[in-house]
């Protein structure tokens, strides 16, 4: 098991960026967050400030105008649309969510979202547009997947390469097995992949004791160590420690380092860091499977952020606490795999 997570994590650290003055802003990530309601704005901040902290340029949010303002209050890094505004022309909004969403390369739809039909609407149109970008990744979480569940058409029969992750906690997992006919009470270790078929291959995170991730397709032998793969293994288990502690906001954590990593590893396929030396992977199943290494290592930094915060805090932590951690934790997790590329190249 550990060889496996350390060979996964290897993987993972190849995806991610040099830090070097031959990349310009934006290409070491631009993340969109869509959520934040009346209701909640804390959510979206979590999103947008969690992917910022683990290293992306750029995140928006896209919001109601409500939101917009309280979540301008709590940090001036992020860049607000609060668009998502009641009585609004619909076409209007399309409009202005496209132009917003041709900056991204991830969109995370979901964090603080809601259930109202202006909430659910955009997040519907945010999808219909993400799915002809053929090269945007979307992350799927919260009230994002009270949409999927009610209408799983909206991941269906997306072209292109597989660039959807959902994470849902259990009771979310649970809505979405009954949505789509599957029978949870057969071996919980193979619900994950079987609902991940059911909805054409997206990848899941099934967040609990432990995670399980799947694509619903055998685990390739480019994620195996050895390359000895087989076919009866149809997901990767993340038994990384985590917490004691559960508090609303670590599922945010989660949606923003999955997005950032998400962006990373298809910006690697493309060759983008070709420019700092980080040639893009020449084995077209580990680059066919960037989502499934994107799930992974945010998995284990979100399990480990959680653990770390524990320790620190105990039973009074709250999710700040956590975003003040990822940039630590991120240096205990990945920096051993990723340095400088000015300082190679000295």
């Amino acid at each position: 098991m550990a060889n496996q997570h350390d060979h996964l994590m290897g993987l993972v650290g190849r995806m991610i960026p040099p830090l070097s003055s031959k990349l310009h802003k934006g290409q070491a990530g631009r993340i969109g967050v869509l959520g934040g309601s009346g209701d909640y704005s804390g959510a979206p901040f979590f999103s947008s400030m969690g992917a910022m902290r683990f290293g992306a340029d750029l995140a928006h949010v896209i919001c109601e105008p409500g939101a917009g303002a309280v979540i301008k209050s709590y940090s001036p890094d992020l860049i607000v649309h609060g668009v998502l505004r009641e009585g609004r022309d619909m076409a209007d909004m399309r409009k202005e969510l496209e132009g917003i969403m041709e900056r991204l390369h991830v969109i995370i739809i979901g964090p603080g979202l809601g259930r109202s039909e202006l909430m659910q609407t955009a997040a519907r149109v945010a999808l219909e547009i993400a799915r002809t970008r053929d090269d945007m990744g979307v992350v799927v979480d919260a009230d994002g997947l009270f949409l999927v569940q009610n209408d799983p058409s909206v991941i269906l029969d997306w072209p292109g390469v597989p660039r959807v992750i959902l994470t849902p906690n259990v009771m979310e997992f649970q809505r979405l097995c009954t949505a789509m006919q599957i029978d949870t009470s057969k071996a919980p270790e193979t619900l994950c992949a079987q609902l991940a078929r059911a909805l054409q291959n997206v990848t899941i995170i099934q967040k609990g004791a432990s995670d399980i991730i799947s694509n619903g397709l055998a685990v390739p032998a480019a994620l195996v160590p050895g390359g000895s793969a087989s076919p009866k293994l149809e997901a990767l288990e993340n038994t990384t420690q985590g917490g004691l502690k559960r508090v609303g906001g670590q599922g945010d954590i989660l949606s923003g380092s999955t997005g950032v990593l998400l962006a990373w590893g298809a910006e690697w396929v493309k060759g983008t860091y070709e420019i700092v030396g980080q040639a893009p992977p020449d084995d077209n199943e580990l680059a066919a499977n960037i989502p499934l290494l994107a799930a992974y290592g945010a998995s284990t930094f979100n399990r480990t952020v959680s653990k770390r915060g524990f320790e620190k805090k105990g039973r009074s932590m709250v999710t700040h606490d956590l975003v003040d951690l990822v940039g630590p934790v991120y240096d205990e997790l990945f920096d051993k795999h990723q340095e400088s590329a000015e300082s190679a190249n000295l």
